[in-house]
């Protein structure tokens, strides 16, 4: 998939355009069916964990790979 999303760039005119909304719009319903489908048996305070816990991998993750560093 995600070498299909590169290959239909911004090069210009409307199919080029469409093209690119077509792929992207099936790559984020295939992760968000993922995600749905992980968090369906999850109770709430469950998900609020989840959900917190994924927020700070990706900022401590993000910020090693930041040169400025901390």
């Amino acid at each position: 998939m995600t070498p299909l999303a590169y290959h239909y760039g911004y090069g210009g005119g409307w199919s080029d355009w469409i093209s690119h909304m077509l792929v992207s719009s099936v790559i984020h319903a295939l992760i968000y069916s993922v995600i749905f489908r992980l968090m369906r048996d999850l109770t709430l305070p469950q998900a609020i964990v989840l959900g917190v816990v994924v927020i700070a991998v990706l900022f401590v993750w993000g910020r090693s790979r930041d040169r400025r560093g901390w």
